[in-house]
């Protein structure tokens, strides 16, 4: 497949955007409804974003949204400036973000992310994760742009945003010349009658669809950064410390730290956790975690410092951030290990493969919990599993698949597949007597009449399945059968 590269050179030679200043009386402060970060001063109305209530004239923005009925995901995609209109049409959230989580890389045909070591896909992929993981918002929407630009230069990439918008896949000039062969010029013979439409059942099991959710929203948010100490008995929004559980910290020698802070991050969720820092002369970070007591209501702490990793070994804390619009708390570590937690500190998952990612279920955000050296000689040492923030377990398997209404699950090294619905739900099949949900092979298509699945439930046995858990017909002899009987439907 040819590749192309000019407009990622583009895009990579930009660059990178400075950094804020850092001695100023308010270092920096983020709008919580559209997410705009400003250094050295104040937000002023012009800096937040078109739809933003504290943007100029934001009143005619919002009439004129709420007439048309848009929402974020059909909206064209404004995080940067990158983009302008892509195979003639402004690119949107939902067809950005889709693109951004393809599984299937077109330059080195690596599944789920695992790209091959000169893959350039692979290798701006990773310089996002790092920028983003840095807190370096800026520079990390540029490189996720990049992933984008890449994909959108690959032949399959641009079918995908066809097919997404629901447009025929153009015609090549190859494709469109005239032919040479008799065949080209003899008439096709009267075609059979059409058979009859094959029906579509009732929903096997419930379909809740992953929506696209950005990841620097800003929204529900706080994080802010002081030029001088704050004190923690000062009133907060946040709520009450206690003064007892301070007098008795105070007693043990740890008030210069504990009573004075100088970064406060903090959600709007009532009784959530809350995150304060105090920077050092040496330019380190000591952070600590407040939480509500449930029988006082007011907020107790406790300095984070470093910890044993999953095999033992110490590492120490690099950052305490909010992740998905403030319901996570995520503590990083130095090596990559991370601790996510709820935001009022249910741990969720540690580990070195880690990550928070950019959907939500029904409301929910979904962690994704990768390969960790703790696994190693274990039989699920190279799955990866999926958690919402309630805890429960979505999805496990050596390979998953995400796609907006079902994620397929492989296991032990492809030989075998699950097709799961996002609340954890699988499909089961009758197999020689056995109903099992572990089938042969699933494979996901598109059309113009939307998306589909064909199951391999064992060889001569097929069955397909429409978006919404819907088997279509019976059971059929081949896959070429259940592709003919899913353009009957």
């Amino acid at each position: 497949m040819k590749k192309t590269f000019p407009l990622l050179a583009l895009f990579l030679l930009l660059t990178l955007l400075p950094a804020g200043g850092q001695n100023v009386k308010v270092v920096s402060q983020t709008c919580p409804e559209c997410g705009v970060t400003v250094y050295g001063r104040l937000l002023e109305p012009s800096d937040h974003k078109p739809g933003c209530p504290w943007y100029p004239e934001s009143s005619k923005e919002s009439s004129h949204n709420h007439e048309s009925g848009s929402s974020w995901g059909k909206e064209p995609y404004s995080d940067s400036n990158s983009f302008g209109n892509v195979e003639g049409k402004p690119l949107t959230n939902d067809e950005y973000y889709e693109l951004l989580i393809r599984t299937h890389c077109d330059y080195c045909g690596a599944e789920l992310g695992r790209h091959k070591s000169d893959c350039i896909v692979g290798k701006t992929y990773n310089m996002w994760q790092n920028a983003m993981h840095s807190g370096k918002e800026w520079d990390a929407i540029r490189l996720r742009d990049n992933v984008v630009t890449l994909i959108l230069g690959t032949e399959s990439g641009k079918n995908k945003l066809h097919a997404m918008r629901g447009e025929a896949t153009p015609v090549t000039a190859e494709e469109n010349r005239p032919g040479t062969k008799l065949k080209d010029y003899t008439p096709e013979p009267e075609k059979p009658a059409a058979k009859p439409a094959v029906s579509i059942g009732a929903p096997i099991i419930p379909c809740p669809l992953a929506q696209q959710a950005p990841q620097f929203s800003g929204i529900n948010e706080h994080d802010i950064v002081y030029d001088k100490p704050q004190s923690l008995e000062a009133q907060h929004p946040w709520g009450e410390v206690d003064v007892d559980w301070m007098r008795r910290i105070k007693s043990r020698g740890y008030s210069d730290f504990l009573s004075e802070y100088d970064i406060e991050r903090y959600s709007n969720t009532p009784g959530g956790t809350v995150c304060l820092g105090k920077r050092t002369a040496e330019g380190k970070i000591l952070w600590m975690i407040m939480q509500r007591n449930k029988d006082s209501g007011k907020y107790v702490g406790f300095v984070a410092e470093g910890i044993e990793d999953s095999v033992g070994e110490r590492v120490s804390l690099q950052d305490i951030r909010f992740e998905a619009e403030g319901n996570l708390v995520v503590q990083e570590y130095s090596g990559g290990y991370k601790v996510v937690t709820t935001n009022t500190g249910t741990l969720l998952v540690r580990g070195y493969n880690v990550a928070v990612l950019p959907v939500r279920v029904d409301g929910h955000p979904v962690i994704s919990w990768g390969p960790d050296p703790s696994w190693k000689g274990k039989i699920f040492a190279n799955e990866t599993w999926l958690y919402d923030d309630r805890g429960v377990k979505i999805a496990e398997g050596e390979q998953l698949e995400y796609y907006d209404d079902a994620i397929i699950a492989r296991l032990y090294d492809g030989t075998r597949a699950t097709l799961l619905n996002w609340q954890g739900g699988s499909i089961h099949f009758d197999v020689g007597g056995w109903n099992t949900n572990k089938m042969e092979d699933i494979r996901c298509y598109n059309s113009d009449r939307g998306s589909y699945y064909v199951i391999k439930i064992r060889e001569g046995r097929y069955a397909l399945i429409a978006k919404g858990f819907r088997q279509v017909g019976g059971i059929y002899s081949s896959a070429d059968e259940a592709h003919a009987a899913w353009k009957q439907q």
